[in-house]
């Protein structure tokens, strides 16, 4: 019974550990109890992001070890777009190189990886991904070993994502509110990339408010990238208790560098039953 409970114990502090992370460049990619323990390498990247262009073709980012055990990785490359739905979507590409495909980096050292842009240089933006995924390993534990049992761990694979980002030589930033609707108590704004360059959405403000103006509900969702001509979709759901008495729905989206807005006039076959 011990044993189930401590089991259980690591796996809510796993699950917690997903929570607190970000959607930023670093994701969780595997997961999973072993028979025995095992522990995620101390690792980070710099920078964060990669902007290249025809004045600027090569660029490097460092992997850091700050971990006490030897750090291996696989690292690959990917064209880097979006679905309808706004989902990233990734292909091979062979418009930029890299170099290496596998390294290791020694406890408490740095090594680069080099990046450079082969393909010729577009009007609009070309994006791409770097992977830089740990390579777990395995440590046989000595707890219980008299016993006769080796006690339960985790082992936690890290993936970095690092946007690199292929600038055209004239930029242009900008955005809209394509469409502002509801059904069923949900409502949702549509925002479309009209420049040549990616935006970063930080936040979509949904705002509900009386005939009188008085706000009666507000709810704030994370934004996230939106690459160059492309759109994506924001949902917030709409206490039914007080659709009924909203008059409009206001979204305001608000980018790195501007915000842009959207306005719903509410009606009650909008709201849920």
């Amino acid at each position: 019974m011990e044993e189930v409970k401590a089991r259980k114990k690591k796996v809510n502090v796993v699950r917690a550990l997903i929570r607190q992370l970000s959607c930023g460049i670093i994701s969780m990619v595997f997961i999973s109890l072993m028979t025995v323990p095992a522990f995620p390498a101390n690792f980070s990247i710099t920078p964060t992001s990669v902007d290249l262009s025809a004045g600027v073709k090569s660029s490097a980012l460092t992997v850091i070890n700050s971990g006490d055990e030897k750090l291996n990785c696989q690292i690959d490359l990917k064209e880097w777009s979006q679905d309808g739905e706004g989902k990233d979507v990734y292909t091979d590409t062979k418009d930029v190189v890299f170099f290496p495909k596998i390294m290791t980096v020694e406890p408490n050292e740095q090594r680069a990886i080099r990046i450079g842009l082969k393909g010729p240089q577009d009007v609009k933006e070309k994006t791409y991904r770097l992977f830089v995924e740990e390579i777990p390993s395995q440590k046989k534990g000595s707890e219980n070993k008299e016993h006769g049992k080796i006690s339960a761990g985790l082992t936690i694979a890290f993936r970095y994502a690092v946007p690199i980002f292929v600038k055209p030589a004239k930029q242009q930033e900008s955005a809209v509110v394509e469409n502002v609707d509801m059904a069923f108590s949900e409502a949702s704004a549509v925002i479309k990339n009209t420049g040549n360059i990616h935006i970063k959405m930080l936040s979509i403000a949904f705002r509900g408010k009386a005939s009188d103006g008085k706000e009666l509900f507000r709810q704030d969702v994370a934004g996230w990238y939106i690459l160059q001509g492309l759109t994506r979709r924001y949902t917030a759901t709409v206490p039914k208790e007080i659709c009924s008495n909203l008059a409009t729905i206001e979204v305001s989206a608000q980018a790195e560098n501007f915000t842009v807005n959207g306005t719903l006039n509410v009606q009650k076959k909008m709201c849920a039953l």
